[in-house]
């Protein structure tokens, strides 16, 4: 139960990122809102070529690999928004956007790490 409502609350965090992203000329929702959309396609493709290569038993370290690397995917893209957030030299001033980022950062590292 805790998962879904966590995956709501991302959810909800990436459509206020994208509407601010395409509504306001700030550089910093962007370019997070990009690296979202990144994130989620190279996941979604090295879990498919994991899933395509699950039923050939000599390449079942091969699919422990893209598993791997597709977890992997998720930690680089929440090291990657909290440089573009913290230490790049795009900033917002738009405090709210700022919350909802860490808001999504804070429950994406909650489902990364499995504390649900």
């Amino acid at each position: 139960m805790f998962n879904e409502i966590a995956r709501i609350i991302i959810a909800l965090s990436i459509l206020f990122i994208l509407f601010f992203a395409y509504t306001r000329k700030d550089k910093l929702p962007t370019f997070v809102s990009f690296t979202i959309l990144g994130s989620i396609a190279l996941s979604m493709a090295f879990s498919g070529f994991a899933g395509l290569i699950s039923n050939v038993d000599f390449l079942n370290f091969l699919e422990s690999i893209f598993r791997t690397l597709a977890d992997l995917v998720v930690f680089v893209e929440i090291v990657i928004i909290l440089f573009l957030l913290f230490f790049s030299k795009f900033k917002t001033k738009f405090m709210l956007l700022k919350v909802v980022i860490i808001i999504y950062v804070i429950f994406k590292v909650i489902l990364a790490f499995g504390l649900f």
